[in-house]
């Protein structure tokens, strides 16, 4: 008995011990956090500027930030107690995230689960790459926090699609996003897609005011969508369809979506067209129905421009105020011509801008014309931007580049000097190169 009641005394005390040993062993941290404070001069600034100083903290990704552990914001928390509190008290730093390929793991839906909401109710930006399937357990979450997304990424990969029903497979997104406000799709590999995977989206965006849709093709056979009503969105003022380049004119997208659309309140448009005819029938019903109060026009065209380009989609524009082409066509010079002869056209164009290839022929008699025209229409700035056809810049070509037929030549050159004098900003040339520039 005796040895029983001494051996619940030894406990008694390792206990008493170990409970001494932890209360010293807080002691210990809480005199290391007092030390760091006196010794680290972030320690003595405000909360609220220390909150500031991990905002302008950049992240790897340079525009987007992942659920790296050695990238903010997730690094702060694993540096000391101090910056684990700061960043959890900035919501800011939690509204952004870029996720490559959606979650499945019930640890990475966590990880995504705490980092959304420790963004509170301040406005999302989302980057997903993948599909969103709306009956997974990340579609839930995202539909979670739907109402404080304000721009949204889907990058859609042809190896993650969902499977296909009946030889097609659409894709859906439920309930409505309201606080949207940007959205871009891009597209992968050269799958296929019905115009209402894109519309789906879009009817989720009702308040939608910037979007952009890159590398994204549609199934020719969509006939039932024509006879539907067109969707539209009040309150979109952007709308980029590819982005304007002239090498192998990639990251292009389909304009047949603009079938089934209407967007009154558009003031700026990014299109990108295959050189026939069908574009145009497209664009031209889009902006007769739209009727938008254009200010910005940006078009790609091949080596071959739609008939009709300039009588069907320009006219129809009395609003525009910045017309930009990039196009591998000669065509220019005829555009030109007609500007500067068709007075009623565009009367309300202050920039004109063109990228082309410097082995592209300019008539600069008719820019001249244009341009003594257009001065009373208040024409302000005029741009040619002449690329290298080939993929290797050769510094030793270039007293020959300057010689080419894109070039103005010397009495071109004064003539376009005498405009700048007297207030037009022009450019002709290449990268930082004004070859009419006044020196």
């Amino acid at each position: 008995m005796s040895r029983d009641i001494a051996v619940s005394k030894l406990r008694t005390h390792i206990d008493e011990l170990s409970s001494n040993i932890s209360d010293l062993i807080s002691q210990r941290v809480q005199a290391r956090r007092q030390l760091n404070h006196l010794l680290d001069p972030m320690a003595r600034l405000p909360l609220e500027l220390q909150s500031h100083i991990f905002l302008c903290v950049e992240h790897k990704s340079n525009f987007e930030r992942k659920a790296d552990p050695h990238d903010v914001p997730m690094v702060f928390l694993n540096v000391c107690h101090l910056w684990h509190v700061i960043a959890l008290s900035t919501p800011k730093l939690w509204t952004e995230i870029k996720i490559d390929s959606l979650p499945r793991s019930t640890n990475y839906i966590t990880l995504y689960k705490n980092w959304m909401e420790r963004a509170g109710t301040l406005p999302l930006s989302l980057s997903l790459g993948g599909f969103l399937d709306p009956k997974d357990t990340f579609g839930d979450l995202v539909k979670q926090h739907q109402d404080h997304v304000q721009s949204l990424t889907l990058r859609w990969k042809l190896h993650s699609r969902p499977p296909s029903h009946n030889g097609k497979s659409v894709i859906y997104i439920q309930g409505c996003f309201p606080s949207l406000h940007k959205l871009a799709i891009y597209a992968k590999g050269n799958d296929v897609y019905a115009s209402e995977e894109v519309l789906n989206v879009l009817r989720a965006a009702p308040n939608l005011s910037y979007c952009e849709i890159i590398e994204v093709f549609y199934d020719e056979d969509e006939e039932d969508l024509l006879d539907s009503v067109p969707l539209t969105l009040t309150s979109l003022e952007e709308l980029r369809l590819g982005q304007p380049q002239l090498h192998d004119f990639r990251y292009k997208a389909d304009v047949a979506i603009l079938q089934y659309l209407s967007l009154p309140a558009l003031r700026k448009l990014s299109l990108t067209f295959f050189g026939i005819d069908s574009d145009v029938d497209v664009v031209v019903s889009f902006l007769t129905r739209s009727s938008p109060p254009l200010e910005s026009f940006s078009l790609s065209l091949g080596h071959v421009w739609p008939e009709g380009f300039v009588e069907r989609c320009l006219r129809s524009l009395p609003t525009l105020t910045v017309l930009e082409l990039c196009s591998q066509s000669d065509e220019f010079s005829s555009f030109v011509t007609v500007l500067g002869t068709s007075f009623n056209l565009l009367l309300n164009l202050r920039a004109l801008s063109l990228t082309t290839f410097d082995t592209v022929a300019i008539d600069y008699t008719a820019v001249l014309q244009m341009l003594n025209m257009r001065r009373s229409t208040l024409l302000r700035k005029f741009e040619v931007y002449l690329e290298e056809p080939l993929l290797e810049w050769d510094d030793d070509a270039l007293p020959s580049r300057l010689l080419r037929a894109s070039f103005p030549d010397a009495a071109t050159k004064v003539a376009l000097q005498q405009f700048v004098k007297d207030g037009m900003e022009i450019f002709v040339g290449f990268g930082q190169t004004n070859v009419v520039a006044i020196e």
